[in-house]
């Protein structure tokens, strides 16, 4: 589009939309969006009159404006970010036949009502399942974790702060608990799988 500039390449050389509505104001020229029949037509700017407006002192501070902003916003976040993994994985070591235990009386309150045809856990139950339930009651039980995801929602770095939680609950369990470190690896990769 000859002459003519849309919003993302307005990004590009360094317009934040604000910056748009205020010192370009409405676009010059309108048309079909090409991709899209049914969207909204595209808005696009004469490159000379932005050109001009780059020229202009107010471009120039109001662009310093923005990064600082940005670099301000990327700062808190990443401070938020580094609290919250501070925070993480926590795990109480409590005596084998005691944790043994609370996990079977977890596992029996979620499944009772949900599921009438279930084996009741108990500390005889087999190795492999003890091991499962005993690790699922400390994620979810002792290490905060759900909450923890859960203050996550909507958070910039959303993703990479999940893993690194899952990790570091695993890590945990892992340290506290020797003999739950490979139960512990393998719901890690299930819950990684991609």
């Amino acid at each position: 589009m000859d002459g003519l500039l849309t919003m993302p390449q307005l990004a590009e050389r360094g317009w934040t939309p604000a910056m748009v509505r205020d010192l370009l104001g409405e676009p010059d020229e309108l048309r079909p969006n090409p991709v899209y029949r049914s969207a909204a037509p595209m808005r696009l700017w004469a490159l000379a009159r932005a050109a001009a407006a780059e020229e202009d002192p107010a471009f120039a501070q109001r662009q310093a404006s923005s990064r600082r902003r940005s670099a301000a916003s990327a700062a808190v976040a990443a401070r938020k970010r580094a609290e919250l993994l501070a925070r993480t994985a926590e795990v109480p070591v409590i005596a084998r036949e005691r944790l043994i235990g609370k996990a079977c009386a977890s596992y029996n309150a979620f499944r009772a009502g949900r599921d009438d045809d279930y084996t009741p856990a108990t500390p005889t139950s087999g190795p492999q399942f003890l091991g499962r339930i005993t690790v699922n009651y400390l994620r979810h039980e002792l290490t905060g974790y759900e909450a923890r995801l859960a203050a996550l929602f909507g958070s910039v770095g959303r993703a990479a702060a999940e893993s690194v939680i899952r990790e570091r609950v695993y890590e945990a369990i892992a340290c506290a608990y020797p003999e739950l470190a490979a139960e512990g690896s393998r719901q890690l990769r299930e819950r990684t799988r991609p």
